[in-house]
């Protein structure tokens, strides 16, 4: 191809792009009547009701406007929707079930308003709006914290996470509230723990349709976080049988036990306060020569992480 034919199909070339754009900018500047689906958002739902269809949950409006603002709101599909307000519709009970219509024709102002600026309504369908409701129904659940912890070196948790509240009340339809028995807090993880830590975690609905409602959307958790260590102490070992005639010494009589201890208790241990016992019988029935020994009773702020010996034996005294 030689230069002057290049030249000429790079003159055609720009000629087509600049008529493109001219047609382009002339046929945007015209009005238009195009529909456009908008997502039709129910509010102000009638007291103690939950919808659980709403088939008309797309509605068609008619705009009239230029066509580049036509086709910006096409495409900016995620601001296209629009609130029904339910506050007036009048519901008939058949068996279980309530259901009530909206024209859509009584709701133009209210469409209207929420039509940015620029844009001309000049019709709606479906000319009906259909909805479906069940009477909600309300329980009391427990609220479980979703926390991942990790302590300091030597530090735990005092006692059990706290919660405030630790059970809310939910409400929704029937066949999925009957199935929630708890609800979850957001994720949150601790690390490097060495001190109490409070914080505000929001509520998890389930995902569930229809939607739960939740009489809280979040609560307060509590951790206390304490220093621990390890003391030592000799208990005796006590025993438990059936066989009141009979008489059993157990060797060694002692055992040690290994406890871990929150600092701020560590001055309320005493041997006296734990209690030790081997159940005689079943090694007796067994023809075995040891006894495993258990703890059965201990105070809440103690707990016994190693017991020496494991086991013991025992002797018929005669």
């Amino acid at each position: 191809m030689d230069g002057k034919l290049r030249n000429r199909l790079s003159v055609f070339l720009i000629c087509v792009v600049i008529s493109v754009i001219m047609w382009g900018m002339i046929k945007l500047s015209r009005e238009y009547q195009i529909p456009v689906r908008f997502r039709a958002v129910p509010e102000n739902l009638p007291k103690g009701k939950v919808m659980i269809s709403n088939p008309d949950s797309v509605i068609s409006i008619t705009l009239k406007a230029k066509g580049l603002e036509l086709y910006s709101r096409i495409f900016s599909t995620r601001s296209n929707t629009v609130n029904i307000s339910l506050e007036s519709l009048r519901l008939k009970q058949e068996g279980d079930q309530y259901t009530g219509f909206l024209r859509t024709s009584k709701m133009l102002k209210s469409i209207a308003q929420q039509l940015p600026g620029g844009y001309e309504m000049t019709a709606v369908e479906p000319d009906t709006l259909h909805f479906i409701f069940e009477k909600s129904i309300r329980k009391k659940v427990g609220v479980r914290p979703g926390l991942s912890l990790d302590f300091s070196r030597q530090y735990q948790l005092y006692d059990s996470v706290q919660t405030d509240p630790d059970s809310i009340y939910i409400s929704g339809r029937k066949e999925i509230i009957d199935t929630i028995r708890s609800i979850t807090t957001e994720r949150k993880a601790f690390d490097n723990l060495k001190a109490d830590v409070t914080a505000r975690l929001a509520l998890i609905a389930p995902p569930v349709r229809p939607p739960v409602n939740l009489s809280a959307d979040s609560v307060t958790v509590q951790l206390n976080v304490e220093k621990f260590t390890e003391t030592t102490m000799e208990v005796p070992v006590n025993i438990r049988s059936g066989h009141g005639k009979i008489n059993y010494r157990t060797f060694p009589e002692k055992v040690t036990l290994t406890c871990r201890v929150a600092l701020r208790d560590y001055n309320r241990v005493d041997p006296s306060l734990v209690t030790v016992v081997v159940d005689i019988d079943k090694p007796v029935a067994s023809d075995s020569e040891r006894v495993p020994v258990e703890v059965s009773r201990a105070p809440a702020f103690l707990k016994v992480i190693r017991i020496e010996p494991q086991k013991v034996e025992y002797l018929i005294l005669k």
